[in-house]
């Protein structure tokens, strides 16, 4: 980043020092930026927040006892205060954007945020899994304040700046989508981990300092420690392209920007429309199901796959995972280009249809490992297609509503998904607390032990079949109700993207008489991705040539024969790839 000084705002000031600075310094995203940058450092806090989404509401129900065990305002208690806490949550991540938007720090607008996040970050972290033996009103005010510091302040300050920083690391699209698609694998890797290996780290590290509620403090402080340098390999390798772009040329003119409509007026208009309106109550239910879902695993794990097998729940839970998780690496060469070649809305249609099969499999087989764990992976086989599509709806929706109603709502649309999703955990966490409740739930009683292939099995007495229902339909009965809702919608009222080349063709003829209007010509979307392109390709080359001269002038290289080696091997790659392509032309004329 510049030396030079910002202007007035948020942080500015801070981070002054040349140690603070990026160690990425190259015009164009590589390797390095992008694995320690978008894979490896971003899994520090994202392990972080995968064991608290997956663990904290089991932690508070089984090892200190926020049941009904100990009384009924308790248990009431854990309906609440998740829904209270995720609104709170949903409105501190509208206003963290307008923090990102005025800060004004030398190192940029994002990246300071991922260190001012860490100290409160782990020491919510510590305080929500280290709660003192005191009254459970106590104790209840503890769990508020260490949750809401957690994931209203801390994981939102590193979370909002972390979604951002994929968009602002560069405006080449083949390299920017290169890092968000980095991102995407943390996720998936992080909540992968936690589900098959948290739970045999956590019960061997119980075991060893004597009961789960000193395992979980101890595993929960190794993982900090793991947390805190990924996150300064985060701060360290990224960096803001695009706000240093703007900030070098603010001010050396103005930009004519198009009035954007308010939020009000959005509101307005998609209201009136189905589509939109259709989508976001799809989207919103679909969240909320998905919540109770996810919570309930763990749960699912000990009392359901294998019938009262709580005392063997991490190694049952483990395979269950692998299981569950199994399609999602796989089938996403297969996803792809079956919707490629059948449109998003047949496959979504199918794959509901299969999703909800393989969910009544396992639904009916509750107790019986081999129905289980079939029937959950030919419901993650077929969820596959609408999980990997549902958002992709969103574009459509927004230009329907631009369509029929001739105004743009990209803005509250936005808004109101992301204030949803934060919304929707906290409710899908709720009612699971609340089935709980209402079905007598208790906190695991361990009623003796046994041997098994040599090693010693805790028995735990059973829970009420009402509770083992509930936990059953919250994991399996989730994936039933999600494949009944998406197969009619999609089926019989949802039809958007057979009306999308007709809109898309409107919009179009819109556009084209608008910049007409001004004297001006309008060039189609493909077009201008066309020449962007060319400027990137060009813009690319000449930083390679420009980070190569530097390298050879560094280590005494000759460039001349660098540069040619890099053509060559260019020339190889491009002649294989074309040769590849000419005997796969050949072969589809036979």
């Amino acid at each position: 980043m510049s030396a030079e000084k910002t202007k007035s705002g948020l942080l500015n000031g801070w981070f002054e020092k040349p140690f603070w600075n990026s160690k990425i310094t190259s015009a164009n995203v590589h390797g390095k930026e992008r694995w320690l940058g978008y894979v490896v450092g971003p899994f520090g806090v994202m392990l972080l927040q995968s064991i608290v989404n997956s663990y904290f509401n089991k932690y508070l129900t089984d090892t200190l006892g926020f049941t009904v065990t100990r009384g009924m305002w308790i248990a009431s208690f854990m309906v609440v205060f998740p829904v209270l806490s995720k609104l709170l949550d949903a409105i501190t991540n509208v206003l963290m954007a307008k923090v990102l938007d005025n800060t004004k720090c030398r190192q940029g607008k994002l990246r300071p945020w991922f260190i001012l996040s860490l100290p409160i970050t782990v020491a919510s972290i510590i305080m929500m899994f280290a709660i003192p033996n005191m009254g459970a009103k106590a104790q209840a005010v503890w769990v508020v304040i260490s949750y809401n510091l957690f994931y209203s302040v801390g994981y939102t300050m590193w979370y909002m700046a972390y979604e951002l920083s994929a968009a602002l690391s560069t405006r080449n699209v083949k390299q920017r989508s290169g890092n968000s698609i980095a991102g995407q694998v943390t996720k998936n890797i992080g909540t992968g981990i936690i589900s098959i290996l948290f739970p045999t780290i956590l019960s061997l590290i119980s075991h060893s300092v004597g009961g789960d509620k000193q395992g979980y403090l101890v595993t929960l402080s190794v993982m900090c420690v793991i947390a805190v340098p990924l996150t300064f390999i985060q701060y360290f390798y990224t960096r803001e392209r695009i706000t240093e772009e703007r900030r070098a040329t603010e001010g050396e003119g103005e930009l004519v920007q198009v009035k954007e409509a308010s939020f009000g007026t959005q509101l307005k208009a998609c209201v009136k429309d189905k589509y939109w309106v259709m989508f976001i109550v799809l989207i919103f239910i679909y969240q909320v199901l998905n919540a109770l879902k996810g919570v309930s695993q763990i749960y699912y794990a000990g009392w359901v796959v294998a019938g009262n097998a709580y005392g063997e729940a991490a190694a049952i839970q483990a395979r269950f995972t692998m299981i569950a998780m199994a399609p999602m690496g796989p089938m996403l060469f297969v996803v792809l280009p079956l919707i490629k070649k059948f449109g998003r809305s047949k496959m979504i249609i199918i794959g509901s249809a299969i999703a909800f099969v393989g969910a009544l499999i396992a639904f009916f087989g509750a107790g019986s490992t081999m129905p289980v764990y079939a029937g959950t992976g030919l419901g993650g086989v077929g969820a596959m297609f609408y999980v990997y599509t549902m958002m992709s709806f969103t574009g459509d929706a927004i230009d329907h509503v631009e369509y029929s109603q001739h105004v743009r709502v990209e803005g509250l649309t936005a808004a109101l998904v992301g204030f949803m999703h934060s919304l929707a955990n906290g409710i899908g966490q709720g009612l699971f607390n609340l089935g709980l409740m209402m079905s007598k739930y208790s906190t695991p009683e361990m009623v003796g032990t046994m041997e098994k292939k040599g090693k010693l099995i805790e028995l735990y007495a059973d829970q009420p079949a009402a509770a083992t229902g509930w936990i059953n339909f919250s994991y399996q009965g989730t994936y039933i109700v999600m494949g009944i809702m998406i197969f009619l919608l999609f089926k019989f009222f949802f039809d958007i993207e057979k009306k999308m080349p007709q809109v898309s063709t409107e919009l179009q003829d819109r556009r084209v008489a608008e910049y007409a209007a001004h004297g001006m010509e309008y060039l189609p979307p493909a077009e201008l991705e066309r020449r962007e392109i060319e400027a990137q390709k060009a813009e690319t080359e000449a930083n390679r040539i420009a980070d190569l001269k530097a390298r050879c002038e560094k280590q005494g290289l000759d460039f001349e024969a660098e540069n040619q080696k890099y053509l060559d091997k260019l020339a190889a790659k491009q002649a294989k790839a074309e040769a590849k392509a000419a005997r796969k032309a050949a072969k589809a004329k036979k």
